[in-house]
Protein backbone atom coordinates (compact mmCIF):
# COMPACT_ATOMS: atom_id res chain seq x y z
CA UNK A 1 0.00 0.00 0.00
CA UNK A 2 1.33 3.53 -0.52
CA UNK A 3 0.87 5.33 2.19
CA UNK A 4 3.73 7.78 2.56
CA UNK A 5 1.75 10.54 1.29
CA UNK A 6 1.53 13.06 3.90
CA UNK A 7 -1.87 14.60 4.13
CA UNK A 8 -2.81 13.10 1.35
CA UNK A 9 -5.66 10.20 0.36
CA UNK A 10 -3.26 7.50 -1.35
CA UNK A 11 -1.91 7.37 2.55
CA UNK A 12 -5.36 6.37 4.67
CA UNK A 13 -2.94 6.16 7.71
CA UNK A 14 -2.77 10.10 7.47
CA UNK A 15 -5.78 10.58 8.27
CA UNK A 16 -6.16 7.89 10.76
CA UNK A 17 -2.86 6.88 12.29
CA UNK A 18 -0.34 9.10 13.75
CA UNK A 19 2.81 9.95 12.60
CA UNK A 20 5.45 6.53 12.70
CA UNK A 21 7.43 8.95 14.85
CA UNK A 22 4.87 9.29 17.79
CA UNK A 23 4.44 5.91 17.54
CA UNK A 24 7.74 5.11 18.47
CA UNK A 25 8.06 7.10 20.82
CA UNK A 26 5.27 5.46 23.06
CA UNK A 27 2.39 8.02 22.12
CA UNK A 28 -1.01 6.60 21.12
CA UNK A 29 -0.52 5.10 18.13
CA UNK A 30 -3.80 6.02 16.51
CA UNK A 31 -5.00 9.63 16.01
CA UNK A 32 -8.94 10.16 16.67
CA UNK A 33 -10.95 9.67 13.57
CA UNK A 34 -13.49 11.34 15.49
CA UNK A 35 -16.05 10.49 18.26
CA UNK A 36 -15.95 6.70 19.40
CA UNK A 37 -18.78 4.77 17.61
CA UNK A 38 -18.34 1.93 20.25
CA UNK A 39 -16.37 0.83 23.24
CA UNK A 40 -16.30 -3.01 23.15
CA UNK A 41 -14.83 -4.21 26.80
CA UNK A 42 -12.16 -2.05 27.22
CA UNK A 43 -11.42 -1.40 23.66
CA UNK A 44 -12.36 1.99 22.15
CA UNK A 45 -13.54 1.47 18.17
CA UNK A 46 -13.15 4.46 15.66
CA UNK A 47 -14.06 4.06 12.46
CA UNK A 48 -12.20 6.31 9.36
CA UNK A 49 -11.09 6.13 6.06
CA UNK A 50 -11.28 8.14 2.57
CA UNK A 51 -13.10 8.25 -0.58
CA UNK A 52 -11.77 9.59 -3.90
CA UNK A 53 -12.74 11.17 -7.30
CA UNK A 54 -10.93 11.45 -10.04
CA UNK A 55 -10.75 12.32 -13.05
CA UNK A 56 -7.60 10.57 -15.61
CA UNK A 57 -5.99 11.10 -18.56
CA UNK A 58 -3.98 8.22 -19.52
CA UNK A 59 -1.35 7.91 -22.65
CA UNK A 60 1.01 4.33 -22.79
CA UNK A 61 2.47 2.55 -25.36
CA UNK A 62 1.14 -0.34 -26.58
CA UNK A 63 -2.45 -0.11 -25.53
CA UNK A 64 -3.84 -0.45 -28.56
CA UNK A 65 -3.38 -3.28 -31.19
CA UNK A 66 -5.42 -4.47 -34.13
CA UNK A 67 -7.84 -5.75 -32.19
CA UNK A 68 -8.99 -3.04 -30.00
CA UNK A 69 -8.37 0.48 -29.43
CA UNK A 70 -8.32 2.17 -25.80
CA UNK A 71 -9.81 5.12 -24.85
CA UNK A 72 -7.77 7.91 -22.91
CA UNK A 73 -10.27 9.64 -20.42
CA UNK A 74 -11.93 7.66 -17.92
CA UNK A 75 -13.58 8.67 -13.92
CA UNK A 76 -12.37 6.48 -10.94
CA UNK A 77 -13.15 6.96 -7.34
CA UNK A 78 -12.14 4.25 -4.69
CA UNK A 79 -12.59 3.70 -1.29
CA UNK A 80 -11.02 2.77 2.06
CA UNK A 81 -12.32 2.21 5.39
CA UNK A 82 -9.99 2.23 8.45
CA UNK A 83 -11.16 0.42 11.93
CA UNK A 84 -8.83 1.26 14.76
CA UNK A 85 -9.38 -0.31 18.63
CA UNK A 86 -7.47 1.41 21.16
CA UNK A 87 -6.74 0.04 24.95
CA UNK A 88 -5.11 0.53 28.10
CA UNK A 89 -4.18 -1.02 31.03
CA UNK A 90 -3.73 -0.19 34.23
CA UNK A 91 0.20 -0.26 33.99
CA UNK A 92 0.50 1.57 31.01
CA UNK A 93 0.34 -0.76 28.54
CA UNK A 94 -0.82 0.45 25.12
CA UNK A 95 -3.04 -1.98 22.70
CA UNK A 96 -5.05 -2.81 19.79
CA UNK A 97 -5.86 -3.55 16.14
CA UNK A 98 -6.30 -1.56 12.99
CA UNK A 99 -7.97 -3.08 9.76
CA UNK A 100 -7.57 -1.03 6.43
CA UNK A 101 -11.20 -2.51 3.68
CA UNK A 102 -10.85 -1.38 0.71
CA UNK A 103 -12.58 -1.80 -3.16
CA UNK A 104 -10.24 -2.86 -5.07
CA UNK A 105 -9.68 -6.65 -4.81
CA UNK A 106 -9.62 -6.77 -8.52
CA UNK A 107 -6.06 -6.23 -8.23
CA UNK A 108 -5.38 -9.66 -6.27
CA UNK A 109 -8.28 -11.63 -8.83
CA UNK A 110 -7.96 -13.32 -11.80
CA UNK A 111 -9.12 -11.40 -14.42
CA UNK A 112 -12.93 -11.34 -14.98
CA UNK A 113 -13.77 -13.18 -11.67
CA UNK A 114 -13.98 -10.38 -9.14
CA UNK A 115 -15.74 -6.67 -10.07
CA UNK A 116 -13.51 -3.52 -9.78
CA UNK A 117 -15.62 -2.92 -6.07
CA UNK A 118 -15.14 -6.14 -4.79
CA UNK A 119 -13.83 -5.72 -1.00
CA UNK A 120 -10.11 -6.99 0.32
CA UNK A 121 -8.20 -5.95 3.38
CA UNK A 122 -5.44 -3.92 2.42
CA UNK A 123 -3.84 -4.50 5.76
CA UNK A 124 -4.63 -5.54 9.42
CA UNK A 125 -2.27 -5.78 12.15
CA UNK A 126 -2.51 -5.37 16.35
CA UNK A 127 0.22 -3.85 18.56
CA UNK A 128 1.65 -3.51 22.21
CA UNK A 129 3.36 -0.09 22.53
CA UNK A 130 4.75 1.35 26.03
CA UNK A 131 7.99 2.47 27.58
CA UNK A 132 9.87 -0.12 25.55
CA UNK A 133 8.32 0.95 21.89
CA UNK A 134 5.86 -0.41 19.81
CA UNK A 135 5.36 -4.12 18.41
CA UNK A 136 3.19 -4.18 15.78
CA UNK A 137 2.03 -8.30 14.78
CA UNK A 138 0.39 -8.83 11.33
CA UNK A 139 -0.41 -7.59 7.63
CA UNK A 140 1.94 -4.55 7.34
CA UNK A 141 4.38 -2.64 5.45
CA UNK A 142 8.25 -3.49 6.42
CA UNK A 143 10.00 -0.63 8.61
CA UNK A 144 11.72 0.40 6.06
CA UNK A 145 8.73 2.08 4.64
CA UNK A 146 7.01 2.89 8.18
CA UNK A 147 9.76 4.93 9.10
CA UNK A 148 11.73 6.25 5.87
CA UNK A 149 12.84 9.62 5.53
CA UNK A 150 13.64 11.68 2.27
CA UNK A 151 10.34 10.69 0.41
CA UNK A 152 8.58 14.03 -1.18
CA UNK A 153 5.23 12.73 -1.68
CA UNK A 154 3.05 15.16 0.41
CA UNK A 155 1.69 16.88 -3.08
CA UNK A 156 -1.26 15.76 -4.83
CA UNK A 157 -1.63 11.99 -5.03
CA UNK A 158 1.91 11.28 -3.79
CA UNK A 159 3.26 11.70 -6.97
CA UNK A 160 5.47 8.65 -7.93
CA UNK A 161 4.25 6.99 -4.63
CA UNK A 162 0.76 8.37 -5.53
CA UNK A 163 -2.09 6.99 -7.77
CA UNK A 164 -1.20 7.41 -11.15
CA UNK A 165 -0.50 3.50 -11.40
CA UNK A 166 -4.29 2.71 -10.80
CA UNK A 167 -4.24 4.36 -14.50
CA UNK A 168 -1.70 2.28 -15.70
CA UNK A 169 -3.00 -0.98 -17.11
CA UNK A 170 0.37 -3.11 -18.05
CA UNK A 171 3.95 -2.25 -18.28
CA UNK A 172 3.91 -0.03 -15.25
CA UNK A 173 7.66 1.31 -14.23
CA UNK A 174 9.39 -0.22 -11.23
CA UNK A 175 11.03 3.26 -9.40
CA UNK A 176 11.61 1.58 -5.92
CA UNK A 177 9.50 3.44 -3.55
CA UNK A 178 9.61 2.66 0.00
CA UNK A 179 5.99 1.05 0.29
CA UNK A 180 6.36 -1.29 -2.62
CA UNK A 181 8.07 -3.92 -0.41
CA UNK A 182 4.74 -4.92 0.33
CA UNK A 183 2.37 -6.12 3.35
CA UNK A 184 3.76 -9.74 4.23
CA UNK A 185 2.66 -10.99 7.26
CA UNK A 186 5.41 -9.83 9.52
CA UNK A 187 6.71 -8.86 13.17
CA UNK A 188 7.71 -5.07 13.43
CA UNK A 189 9.45 -3.36 16.28
CA UNK A 190 10.01 0.10 16.51
CA UNK A 191 12.50 1.78 19.49
CA UNK A 192 11.49 4.97 21.60
CA UNK A 193 13.49 7.95 20.67
CA UNK A 194 16.84 8.30 22.04
CA UNK A 195 18.50 11.94 21.63
CA UNK A 196 16.54 12.39 18.02
CA UNK A 197 16.89 8.58 17.55
CA UNK A 198 15.29 5.72 17.06
CA UNK A 199 15.50 2.41 15.10
CA UNK A 200 13.90 -0.28 13.96
CA UNK A 201 13.50 -3.87 12.49
CA UNK A 202 11.02 -6.02 10.86
CA UNK A 203 11.06 -10.01 10.18
CA UNK A 204 8.72 -12.10 7.49
CA UNK A 205 9.08 -16.23 6.70
CA UNK A 206 7.95 -15.57 3.32
CA UNK A 207 5.58 -13.52 1.36
CA UNK A 208 2.17 -14.32 2.05
CA UNK A 209 -0.69 -12.30 3.64
CA UNK A 210 -3.53 -13.11 5.27
CA UNK A 211 -4.97 -16.36 7.47
CA UNK A 212 -3.56 -19.12 5.72
CA UNK A 213 -0.72 -19.94 6.78
CA UNK A 214 1.37 -22.73 5.03
CA UNK A 215 -0.11 -24.29 2.23
CA UNK A 216 -3.61 -26.05 1.51
CA UNK A 217 -2.31 -27.96 -1.05
CA UNK A 218 1.55 -28.88 -2.33
CA UNK A 219 2.40 -26.55 -5.43
CA UNK A 220 4.69 -24.39 -6.25
CA UNK A 221 2.38 -21.31 -5.51
CA UNK A 222 2.75 -22.00 -1.88
CA UNK A 223 4.33 -19.31 0.37
CA UNK A 224 5.95 -21.02 2.62
CA UNK A 225 7.94 -23.42 -0.54
CA UNK A 226 11.57 -23.90 0.37
CA UNK A 227 12.88 -24.93 -3.02
CA UNK A 228 11.71 -26.30 -6.33
CA UNK A 229 13.05 -27.93 -9.28
CA UNK A 230 13.14 -24.73 -11.15
CA UNK A 231 14.50 -21.01 -11.45
CA UNK A 232 11.43 -19.18 -12.27
CA UNK A 233 10.25 -19.43 -8.88
CA UNK A 234 12.31 -16.56 -6.86
CA UNK A 235 10.08 -15.79 -3.88
CA UNK A 236 11.46 -14.12 -0.75
CA UNK A 237 12.09 -16.05 2.26
CA UNK A 238 13.46 -15.10 5.60
CA UNK A 239 12.69 -11.17 4.91
CA UNK A 240 14.21 -8.66 7.07
CA UNK A 241 14.64 -5.20 7.19
CA UNK A 242 17.26 -2.71 9.91
CA UNK A 243 16.89 1.08 9.82
CA UNK A 244 18.00 3.41 12.05
CA UNK A 245 16.60 7.27 11.91
CA UNK A 246 17.50 10.69 13.24
CA UNK A 247 15.33 13.73 13.51
CA UNK A 248 16.04 16.55 14.93
CA UNK A 249 15.70 20.88 13.96
CA UNK A 250 18.22 23.43 14.00
CA UNK A 251 17.88 27.16 13.79
CA UNK A 252 14.56 26.54 12.42
CA UNK A 253 15.66 23.90 10.00
CA UNK A 254 14.13 20.54 10.50
CA UNK A 255 16.07 17.39 9.19
CA UNK A 256 15.16 14.00 9.17
CA UNK A 257 17.92 11.05 8.03
CA UNK A 258 17.35 7.69 7.70
CA UNK A 259 19.99 4.28 6.88
CA UNK A 260 18.06 0.96 6.62
CA UNK A 261 18.96 -2.58 5.00
CA UNK A 262 16.65 -4.88 2.85
CA UNK A 263 17.97 -8.54 2.97
CA UNK A 264 15.92 -11.86 1.97
CA UNK A 265 16.53 -15.40 0.90
CA UNK A 266 14.98 -17.30 -1.88
CA UNK A 267 13.19 -20.29 -2.96
CA UNK A 268 16.19 -22.23 -3.82
CA UNK A 269 16.36 -24.16 -7.74
CA UNK A 270 17.64 -27.84 -6.82
CA UNK A 271 18.17 -28.44 -10.61
CA UNK A 272 20.50 -25.76 -11.05
CA UNK A 273 21.93 -22.06 -10.09
CA UNK A 274 19.49 -20.34 -7.93
CA UNK A 275 18.30 -16.73 -7.53
CA UNK A 276 20.94 -14.58 -5.39
CA UNK A 277 20.19 -13.73 -2.13
CA UNK A 278 18.68 -9.83 -1.69
CA UNK A 279 21.43 -7.56 0.18
CA UNK A 280 20.52 -3.69 -0.54
CA UNK A 281 21.51 -0.88 1.08
CA UNK A 282 18.94 2.03 2.14
CA UNK A 283 19.64 5.99 2.48
CA UNK A 284 17.37 8.70 2.84
CA UNK A 285 17.39 12.40 4.08
CA UNK A 286 15.53 15.27 4.11
CA UNK A 287 15.28 18.93 5.17
CA UNK A 288 12.56 21.72 6.24
CA UNK A 289 12.36 24.84 6.56
CA UNK A 290 10.14 27.93 5.64
CA UNK A 291 7.16 25.67 4.05
CA UNK A 292 9.89 23.80 1.77
CA UNK A 293 10.34 20.40 2.06
CA UNK A 294 13.50 18.74 -0.28
CA UNK A 295 14.51 15.06 0.08
CA UNK A 296 15.85 12.23 -1.71
CA UNK A 297 16.48 8.57 -0.94
CA UNK A 298 19.27 6.22 -2.89
CA UNK A 299 19.28 2.49 -2.66
CA UNK A 300 22.06 0.23 -4.15
CA UNK A 301 22.84 -3.53 -3.45
CA UNK A 302 22.09 -6.76 -5.29
CA UNK A 303 18.36 -7.32 -6.29
CA UNK A 304 16.23 -7.94 -9.60
CA UNK A 305 14.43 -4.76 -10.95
CA UNK A 306 12.37 -4.16 -7.82
CA UNK A 307 14.54 -3.62 -4.36
CA UNK A 308 12.50 -6.60 -2.68
CA UNK A 309 12.77 -9.03 -5.91
CA UNK A 310 15.44 -11.37 -6.01
CA UNK A 311 17.73 -11.05 -8.92
CA UNK A 312 17.92 -14.05 -11.66
CA UNK A 313 21.44 -14.00 -13.14
CA UNK A 314 23.63 -16.04 -15.23
CA UNK A 315 27.16 -16.66 -15.10
CA UNK A 316 29.19 -13.69 -15.25
CA UNK A 317 26.71 -11.39 -14.99
CA UNK A 318 28.04 -8.03 -12.21
CA UNK A 319 25.18 -6.02 -13.06
CA UNK A 320 23.81 -4.28 -9.71
CA UNK A 321 20.48 -2.61 -8.79
CA UNK A 322 20.65 0.99 -7.96
CA UNK A 323 17.74 3.31 -7.49
CA UNK A 324 17.24 6.84 -6.73
CA UNK A 325 14.35 10.00 -6.01
CA UNK A 326 14.66 13.41 -5.16
CA UNK A 327 11.14 16.10 -4.73
CA UNK A 328 10.88 19.03 -3.76
CA UNK A 329 7.46 20.56 -2.22
CA UNK A 330 6.28 23.86 -0.91
CA UNK A 331 3.14 24.76 1.51
CA UNK A 332 1.61 27.65 1.64
CA UNK A 333 -1.63 27.71 3.69
CA UNK A 334 -3.85 26.02 2.09
CA UNK A 335 -2.16 25.05 -0.77
CA UNK A 336 0.96 21.99 -1.36
CA UNK A 337 2.55 22.24 -5.03
CA UNK A 338 5.43 19.70 -5.48
CA UNK A 339 7.80 17.95 -8.07
CA UNK A 340 9.42 14.89 -7.91
CA UNK A 341 12.40 12.71 -10.04
CA UNK A 342 12.75 8.85 -9.59
CA UNK A 343 14.98 6.18 -11.37
CA UNK A 344 15.72 2.41 -11.11
CA UNK A 345 18.62 0.85 -12.88
CA UNK A 346 18.64 -3.16 -12.52
CA UNK A 347 19.33 -6.23 -14.81
CA UNK A 348 15.92 -6.27 -15.41
CA UNK A 349 13.49 -9.00 -16.48
CA UNK A 350 15.45 -10.81 -18.61
CA UNK A 351 18.47 -11.55 -16.37
CA UNK A 352 18.22 -15.33 -16.94
CA UNK A 353 19.36 -15.42 -20.68
CA UNK A 354 20.83 -12.12 -21.67
CA UNK A 355 24.19 -10.90 -20.24
CA UNK A 356 24.92 -7.57 -21.31
CA UNK A 357 22.23 -4.27 -21.52
CA UNK A 358 20.04 -4.14 -18.57
CA UNK A 359 16.68 -2.24 -17.75
CA UNK A 360 15.87 1.64 -17.13
CA UNK A 361 12.85 3.12 -15.68
CA UNK A 362 12.70 6.82 -14.86
CA UNK A 363 9.56 8.53 -14.05
CA UNK A 364 8.79 12.39 -13.16
CA UNK A 365 5.65 13.90 -11.28
CA UNK A 366 4.51 16.87 -10.71
CA UNK A 367 1.53 18.64 -8.81
CA UNK A 368 -0.79 20.63 -5.96
CA UNK A 369 -3.11 19.92 -3.67
CA UNK A 370 -5.79 22.85 -2.33
CA UNK A 371 -7.37 21.39 0.77
CA UNK A 372 -10.79 23.25 0.49
CA UNK A 373 -11.83 22.44 3.65
CA UNK A 374 -11.53 20.29 6.41
CA UNK A 375 -11.69 16.58 5.30
CA UNK A 376 -11.90 17.86 1.30
CA UNK A 377 -9.41 18.24 -1.05
CA UNK A 378 -8.75 19.37 -4.73
CA UNK A 379 -6.02 17.77 -6.42
CA UNK A 380 -4.14 17.84 -9.87
CA UNK A 381 -1.11 16.21 -11.18
CA UNK A 382 0.71 14.72 -13.90
CA UNK A 383 3.04 12.17 -14.42
CA UNK A 384 5.41 10.66 -16.88
CA UNK A 385 7.56 7.38 -17.14
CA UNK A 386 9.57 5.79 -19.56
CA UNK A 387 11.06 2.22 -18.97
CA UNK A 388 14.10 0.84 -21.30
CA UNK A 389 15.27 -2.82 -21.55
CA UNK A 390 17.56 -4.51 -24.28
CA UNK A 391 16.50 -7.78 -25.21
CA UNK A 392 12.78 -7.78 -23.83
CA UNK A 393 9.78 -6.61 -26.40
CA UNK A 394 7.05 -4.32 -24.10
CA UNK A 395 4.73 -4.88 -26.66
CA UNK A 396 4.46 -8.56 -26.42
CA UNK A 397 6.02 -8.39 -22.41
CA UNK A 398 7.95 -11.36 -23.24
CA UNK A 399 11.66 -12.04 -24.64
CA UNK A 400 12.30 -11.02 -28.07
CA UNK A 401 16.24 -10.89 -28.49
CA UNK A 402 16.05 -7.90 -30.85
CA UNK A 403 15.76 -4.43 -30.43
CA UNK A 404 11.86 -4.17 -31.70
CA UNK A 405 9.56 -2.57 -29.27
CA UNK A 406 12.24 -2.14 -26.86
CA UNK A 407 10.60 0.92 -24.32
CA UNK A 408 7.92 1.93 -23.50
CA UNK A 409 6.14 5.65 -22.68
CA UNK A 410 3.57 6.74 -20.52
CA UNK A 411 1.73 9.97 -18.94
CA UNK A 412 -1.06 10.36 -16.86
CA UNK A 413 -2.98 13.61 -15.96
CA UNK A 414 -5.05 13.01 -12.54
CA UNK A 415 -7.64 15.78 -11.15
CA UNK A 416 -9.96 15.13 -8.77
CA UNK A 417 -11.41 14.81 -4.86
CA UNK A 418 -10.47 13.40 -2.02
CA UNK A 419 -12.62 13.13 1.07
CA UNK A 420 -11.24 12.38 4.35
CA UNK A 421 -13.14 11.42 7.22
Amino acid sequence: MRKLLLGTTAVVGAVVMASTGAMAQGADPFRAAGPAVMSHRDLEVRVGGYFRYYYSNTTLDYANTSAANMGKSDFAQEVELHFVANGKAANGLRYGVAIEVQNDGVRQATSGTNSKNSLDLDEAWGYVAGDFGQVRMGDEDPVWALMSQGQVANFASGGLDGDFYDSVAHNRPVLSQPSDAGDATKIIYMSPQFAGFDFGASFAFNTGEGPLNGCTSSNTSCDTLASTSSNTIAQRRNEINAVIRYRGSFSGVGIGATAGYFGADVVKNTSGVSADRINVGQLGLQLSAYGFLVGGQYLFGDAGYGFYTPRLKVAGDDRNFEAFNVGLSYTMGAFTVGTQYGETRSVGVQSRTVTTGGRTDKGWSIGGTYRVAPGIEYVAEYTSFKIEEAGYNFSTRAASGTTANNSVDGQVFLTGFRFAF
